[in-house]
């Protein structure tokens, strides 16, 4: 593992399908978020929904408690790749804090985990455009 490619936080522009690729050249397992553009009035809901099902939690992550317990069932070297993750921290700050309590727990604790909050996939910036 190399110092580029550590455990902890990180936000990048970069289109979440690059990251992903650089995590996975570089020994990691990434575990790619991908949110539905309109998350409606059950954000929190939503997102930890989706996060159990990008990390193949057996069970759905209901609240940040089995979110916790799916992160520590993680294989080691393991980093999760949300696309378009800073412009959703942006939108649901008050998700966002609590989500990101849980990530930065879960990054000071072994085996190796990372997150990174990456910019629009390719699909994004196409509907953006």
């Amino acid at each position: 593992m190399t110092a580029a490619f550590a455990p902890g936080f990180y936000t990048t522009s970069a289109d979440a399908a690059s990251v992903s690729g650089d995590w996975r050249l570089a020994g990691w397992t990434p575990k790619v978020l991908r949110l539905p553009d309109e998350l409606g009035a059950h954000a929190r809901r939503e997102v930890l929904l989706e996060l159990g099902r990008a990390l193949g939690a057996a069970d759905p992550v209901l609240n940040t408690g089995a979110l916790d317990a799916a992160l520590g069932r993680l294989e080691p070297q393991t980093v999760v790749v949300w696309a378009r993750g800073a412009a959703f921290a942006d939108e649901h700050a008050a998700v966002w804090s609590s989500l990101a309590d849980v990530f930065v727990a879960r990054a000071r604790r072994a085996p190796a985990f990372a997150v990174v909050l990456a910019g629009a996939d390719k699909k994004s910036k196409e509907r953006d455009r």
